[in-house]
């Protein structure tokens, strides 16, 4: 009995060790410790990020990033899918880096549906509605405004529920429903109450109050506006406060109280500064101008107006860009100009046109990023029970159309680089003939008329002419081997038969034979080549690395005066050899260093010193070739004072 009653409890005890070993992932006590402190700072400073968003925007999304690197390096999963958001909503709403966001909030969309954690997937949808309503492309918005709101109301989540109401209203407004669009406010600010955050109700109240102007109720927008505009100094919120101010200034606007209008645009222009907001500034500018017209005041008006679209294009915001044109036919409307309103509708018709076309892009380009995206969604929606049969049969339709439209942008790419690869083609062509009918005929001509001239004076017997002559044909020859040598190699590399074979060699070696290969040349031209070699045995391909050294000593022996000197130095570190080729030589202008590499600039070589001639395409084939090993090159040159290379070759053994 004690022995049945023993092995029960061991039992028991083996089974209690495996059933934490299996929730612990295999980690040890110790690496779960670690774990729990990293996630504790990451906590930390994703909830220092939230907190700082609006009084300190760009500290904000310091802590932020310094939170998904610690969640990144670590592994924390769980913890991606809110930093993800924080991040998106911060360069979104409050530094309005528009593109910036976008993969913050695809990423935490994409966590979200990795981790099945419904409610940040609930929060990413909101987002991503906020998104696209900011950008003016109000069918994407809706559509994941509607997925928040579904989701939300099934999770019954209080605060959740709260964003996703104003997130459908403003989409609602958008569409001018506005007794829809109020109904979900005053649903979002009953929550808010509840929950008792003042700040939610008076965003909220703002919202309300320019649904109410809209629809043209003055007086109910007014008195929602003072309510949110006491909330928001209150709270000191300087953005809140700012809106309420431009949203009343507008009221006494359209009521033709000019003056009064004017005090309030300017008193929230002081705000918007002081909070570094220039969203807020672009509405206060055109209300400002629009009350010039209505006093005459052209000239004044139209300075509120540049400054207006100067904003909103630094913003890059399209819906404010969009607004700023209308304003402008409405400002020279008042004035009763009728010519430059003309113009200017024109101007918007064509922005609005082009806006219209990114809108569809943005549709094909969503709708190909969210591919895999929707694939997860489904599982997971299944999963929670929230899809309904007729989001199934959308989902299928939506899949389908991203199946045709895949296709066709696939289809479009590959012939737009089918289309680049003939350019190249005839391009290299173009050059090949270039260099057979230009630079290689003249060494040639050359052999043929010395030759000539020798065979006259070996007839003659006249020694020194014979000498003088042999040694031009010498000249020319060697001129012709080092052109036909850079056009081979350049050949090799455009058609890409020069393949990457690195192996261990010794470095010094190949300085060895550049030294001897060069030596008769830099006696001949009086040239000092200095060798400072700190690298021995090394992991390199040194055909590859022959061939750029010897491209660079001739080119800075072409261009190195008598009594000059060139320098070649080399060091190594863990991961890489560094190589700089060094010359006195006349140097090269700016101009000329920025088409030095140009693949697609191909231009005739200058000539050297001593009357060298070139094919242009020695740096052409150094830059193949340090591609192919996969290095880097830099060059930094002025005229008259020398050019340095520098060369960076990666050479880590694959054993290593």
């Amino acid at each position: 009995m004690l022995s049945r009653r023993l092995i029960v409890l061991c039992v028991l005890f083996f089974s209690t060790i495996l059933i934490c070993f299996s929730q612990s992932d295999g980690k040890t006590v110790d690496q779960l410790f670690t774990e729990k402190g990293v996630t504790e700072e990451i906590q930390r400073l994703t909830n220092d990020c939230w907190r700082l968003r609006e009084v300190n925007s760009d500290s904000a999304l310091v802590l932020g990033k310094r939170a998904l690197d610690l969640a990144i390096k670590n592994n924390i999963q769980n913890e991606l899918p809110k930093i993800y958001g924080f991040l998106g909503v911060i360069q979104l709403h409050y530094l309005y880096q528009t593109k910036a966001s976008i993969s913050n909030l695809q990423n935490a969309l994409k966590c979200s549906l990795q981790q099945k954690d419904s409610v940040q997937l609930a929060y990413s949808y909101n987002n991503l509605g906020d998104l696209y309503l900011m950008t003016g492309n109000v069918p994407l918005s809706l559509r994941y405004s509607e997925y928040s709101v579904a989701m939300f109301e099934k999770l019954n989540h209080p605060t959740g529920k709260s964003y996703s109401y104003v997130n459908i209203g403003l989409v609602y407004r958008e569409k001018k429903e506005f007794d829809l669009a109020l109904s979900y406010f005053k649903k979002a600010a009953d929550l808010w109450d509840e929950l008792g955050d003042q700040v939610g109700i008076g965003s909220v109240y703002r919202e309300i109050a320019r649904t109410y102007a809209m629809k043209g109720d003055l007086d109910s927008a007014m008195n929602y506006y003072q309510k949110s505009y006491s909330m928001g100094i209150k709270a000191e919120n300087g953005r809140y406060a700012a809106f309420c101010l431009n949203g009343m200034a507008n009221i006494y606007y359209q009521r033709k109280e000019y003056d009064k209008a004017k005090e309030y645009y300017t008193n929230a222009i002081e705000l918007n500064k002081k909070q570094n907001h220039d969203f807020g500034l672009v509405d206060n500018y055109t209300g400002i101008a629009l009350v010039n017209a209505r006093k005459g005041k052209q000239k004044e008006g139209e300075e509120y107006l540049q400054l207006a679209m100067h904003t909103a294009l630094k913003l890059g915001v399209t819906k404010q860009i969009i607004e700023v044109s209308k304003v402008y036919i409405d400002f020279y409307k008042v004035l009763g100009n009728f010519e430059l309103a003309t113009l200017s509708f024109e101007k918007f018709h064509v922005l609005y046109d082009s806006v219209l076309t990114v809108q569809q892009f943005e549709i094909i380009n969503e709708m190909e990023r969210s591919f895999e995206v929707q694939s997860d969604l489904t599982v997971t929606e299944q999963e929670l029970k929230t899809q309904k049969l007729s989001e199934q049969n959308l989902m299928i339709i939506i899949l389908l159309m991203i199946v045709i439209i895949a296709v066709m942008v696939w289809r479009y790419r590959y012939n737009q680089k089918m289309n680049r690869k003939l350019g190249e083609m005839n391009l290299t062509k173009d050059k090949l003939f270039s260099v057979i009918s230009h630079d290689l005929r003249n060494p040639f001509n050359s052999l043929i008329g010395f030759s000539e001239l020798l065979i006259t004076e070996i007839e003659r017997k006249d020694c020194e002419k014979s000498k003088k002559y042999a040694k031009y044909i010498n000249q020319a020859a060697n001129e012709g081997l080092k052109l036909l040598t850079s056009l081979l190699y350049w050949s090799m590399s455009q058609s890409g038969k020069i393949h990457f074979h690195p192996e261990d060699v010794q470095f010094e070696e190949i300085i060895s034979e550049l030294k001897e290969f060069y030596n008769t040349d830099l006696n001949k031209n009086q040239i000092d080549l200095k060798v400072e070699n700190e690298v021995e045995k090394v992991f390199i391909d040194p055909n590859i690395v022959r061939i750029v050294l010897m491209n660079l000593i001739s080119n800075a022996l072409k261009y190195t005066e008598v009594n000059g000197t060139i320098s070649l130095s080399a060091f190594q570190n863990s991961s890489s050899i560094h190589i700089k080729v060094e010359d006195s030589g006349i140097g090269m202008s700016e101009s000329l260093i920025n088409k030095l590499f140009n693949e697609k600039s191909f231009s005739q070589s200058k000539a050297g010193l001593r009357g060298e001639q070139g094919t242009g395409l020695g740096l052409s084939v150094v830059q193949e070739l340090v591609q192919i090993h996969k290095g880097k090159i830099k060059v930094e040159s002025q005229e008259g004072q020398g050019t340095t290379f520098e060369l960076e070759f990666p050479c880590i053994h694959p054993g290593e």
